[in-house]
């Protein structure tokens, strides 16, 4: 039996997804596309990009159709979390529930912070 750690199971998810940088991110979030924050709540509160929704990864498969529409399963979503793994996982799960259109945010919510780029605290 082979054992995976989380960066090999990370890695592998990125083979089947679409990654984009923090520049494609925010340009996209411009463009009003929907963004989903899959990090836990206290961590969404405590600061957020402006406009995502929270939908923690722990919970994801099983909140997603409260939040999006059958119509959504084609319009283009980013997803991302604190460091990039989570949305990595996020979005290899959305794709295989049949989310065609995902993109995870590479290196997460701590370099668009670090970048300067615009949060919303207490989003919730």
């Amino acid at each position: 039996m082979i054992n995976y750690s989380s960066e090999n199971i990370v890695a592998e998810a990125h083979k089947h997804i679409d990654v984009i940088n923090l520049d494609q991110a925010d340009a996209m979030r411009q463009e009003g596309i929907n963004i989903i924050d899959v990090r836990e709540p206290e961590e969404y509160n405590a600061g957020a990009i402006p406009g995502a929704i929270n939908m923690p990864r722990s919970v994801l498969e099983f909140v997603v159709g409260e939040y999006l529409e059958e119509e959504d399963r084609n319009k283009p979503h980013i997803v991302y979390c604190k460091s990039g793994g989570r949305a990595a996982l996020a979005a290899i799960t959305m794709k295989k529930m049949g989310y065609s259109n995902v993109h995870a945010m590479q290196q997460g919510f701590a370099h668009w912070e670090l970048d300067g780029r615009q949060i919303e605290n207490n989003p919730s």
